[in-house]
């Protein structure tokens, strides 16, 4: 019967797998060597594939004493070997590629596959020997194959007696051999295999959706995670991941606006908490250059040819921009331009106008603002909702001369009307055009459940503001007057309440204002002005009755 000697270490409390090989047999001289002569092998009941599988062979001499015996175990696989021992003489590591004699004499150059070597000199009757592996699995690998042989020399006749004397397994060196298998359960993997932005080379304030894919290489599902990003050591995003399954992958988006130019580092990681054991902890990060382009380098190239179109630029400070977008098209004279920005970072869905000459390639960029434009003096009296600024590529790109039939598309949110009570027809796009607001011939084209969509007609682009009137100032196609002319207002409601018309009023404001004469020196002429009429007609019946 085979004598079992438990192995000395495991990687875990798992009970061993006792998988016994008998050995037992008769060589030509078993009266000399071995009567009968066996082994056992020890390998753990479960493994997983970030672990190791500790594999004993224990082989007793039933026999004779000999005068040296050999321990073969071979790893067709290649497994990496983390640690051998034996109680033998030695134990030798003959790695893939090694130089080794095969079973007719005939030297192999290079060898297929590792096998471990225990030699032990002097084996004596009844004792056990004992070699002891440490093997990783293959990374993916659902087994470990090793293959087990013995020989003992028969010193009366100098040849070794080998087991299996028969078998339907063979070594790469053509000795019969023991297969034996053990399974490899799977762990999740989690890695980051791509990340992207749009646009490639982004400027400052400039809107960049970042894309990320996951994959997991693993033997098996992933539990649900998250995944960070991470600009100069600063988290910009945090996104839940569900679970994955092995072999799977899945993308997500975020967007993040940059405020400065320059160079930054980029570092994305998966399961930043580790939430679940993975068969890979040192794979979870990706790290990059992540290069924001100043603005006004970006466009300075484009912009000595009209004729060309260009990048454009914008003239507002760029602190006082919150978000921007850009969209290019090439405008052709005879064809309909149409910029439609789709990332929806601002107020403005789209604009289109008819070219009366071809440009080229040209950007358009559209700006929603912090607050008042730097480019206008006040705000429109009303109640404003987002300002914003839409340039169209170079100077003079946009003119009238250039183009026709303007129109700017724009969204607003329900929430924000319905908190201000304001009826959504009231909503109306103003342009800043000469050193005044002109309210721009608006339309409500459609809605949604957090949108009512518009459309304007305009004679160019610059400043504007997407804003409701009061209700005494929503006369449509007039110029709005500025937000701090509270003299205005006054005069307005003092010259109503004499029965004056509105018209009218409009009128004597802007005789007054082109006169240069002031309110208060109006109120002092108007007498002597009446009194000379007074004199004048007084005089002139006096004639007719002399």
């Amino acid at each position: 019967m085979p004598s079992n000697t438990v192995a000395s270490e495991t990687n875990s409390d798992v009970e061993l797998d006792e998988a016994d090989i008998d050995l037992s047999g008769t060589g030509p001289a078993d009266s000399l060597v071995s009567e009968t002569f066996g082994t056992a092998v020890y390998i753990e009941k479960k493994l997983y594939n970030n672990e190791y599988a500790l594999i004993s062979v224990t082989t007793k001499n039933n026999g004779e004493k000999s005068s040296e015996g050999h321990i073969t175990v071979s790893f067709p696989n290649n497994e990496e070997i983390l640690s051998m021992e034996g109680s033998g003489d030695s134990v030798k590591l003959y790695p893939r590629g090694s130089s080794i004699e095969g079973k007719d004499g005939i030297n192999i150059d290079s060898s297929e596959y590792l096998f471990v070597d225990l030699v032990k000199s002097g084996w004596e009757t009844g004792k056990n020997e004992t070699i002891n592996l440490k093997v990783k699995p293959n990374k993916g690998s659902d087994e470990v194959v090793f293959l087990v042989r013995v020989a003992l020399k028969n010193d009366a006749t100098g040849n070794y007696e080998r087991y299996p004397e028969t078998s339907s397994d063979v070594d790469q060196q053509g000795w019969y051999v023991y297969k034996n298998l053990i399974g490899v359960s799977g762990y999740p993997d989690l890695i980051i295999e791509d990340i992207s932005w749009e646009p490639a080379n982004p400027c400052e304030n400039e809107n960049v959706t970042f894309k990320v894919t996951l994959m997991n290489v693993g033997l098996a599902p992933s539990g649900n995670c998250s995944v960070k990003c991470y600009l100069n050591g600063n988290e910009i995003s945090f996104s839940p991941v569900a679970g994955l399954e092995e072999g799977s992958k899945t993308s997500f988006t975020f967007n993040w606006v940059p405020t400065s130019p320059g160079s930054m580092d980029l570092k994305v990681v998966v399961d930043a908490e580790g939430q679940f054991f993975e068969f890979n902890e040192e794979n979870n990060e990706k790290s990059g250059i992540f290069k924001v382009i100043s603005f006004t380098t970006s466009s300075s190239g484009s912009s000595s040819s009209s004729s060309s179109g260009g990048a454009g630029g914008s003239p507002e400070l760029a602190s006082n921009v919150e978000v921007k977008e850009l969209a290019q098209q090439f405008i052709s004279n005879g064809n309909h331009a149409k910029f439609v920005f789709s990332k929806n970072v601002t107020s403005i869905a789209y604009i289109e106008f008819d070219p009366k000459k071809t440009v080229g390639k040209t950007t358009t960029i559209v700006e929603t603002l912090k607050g008042k434009s730097t480019l206008v003096t006040e705000l429109p009296s009303g109640k404003v909702y987002e300002n914003t600024n839409i340039w169209v590529g170079n100077e003079g790109t946009a003119s009238p001369d250039n183009i026709e039939n303007a129109v700017v598309g724009f969204k607003v949110e329900k929430a924000w009307i319905n908190s201000n009570g304001i009826d959504s027809a009231s909503v109306r796009l103003c342009k800043f055009d000469n050193g005044k607001w002109v309210e721009l011939s608006t339309s409500q084209t459609s809605e949604d459940d957090d949108y009512v969509y518009y459309e304007a007609d305009t004679p160019g682009f610059s400043a504007f503001s997407i804003m409701t009137l009061y209700p005494e100032e929503d006369v449509s196609g007039v110029s709005l007057p500025l937000g701090n002319s509270v003299d205005e207002k006054d005069f307005k409601a003092v010259s109503g309440a004499s029965g004056e018309k509105e018209s009218d009023v409009a009128d004597s404001e802007a005789e007054e204002n082109n006169s240069g004469i002031s309110g208060s020196l109006k109120k002092v002429l108007l007498p002597v002005v009446m009194l000379a009429a007074v004199i004048l007609v007084g005089y002139v019946i006096s004639r007719k009755r002399g």
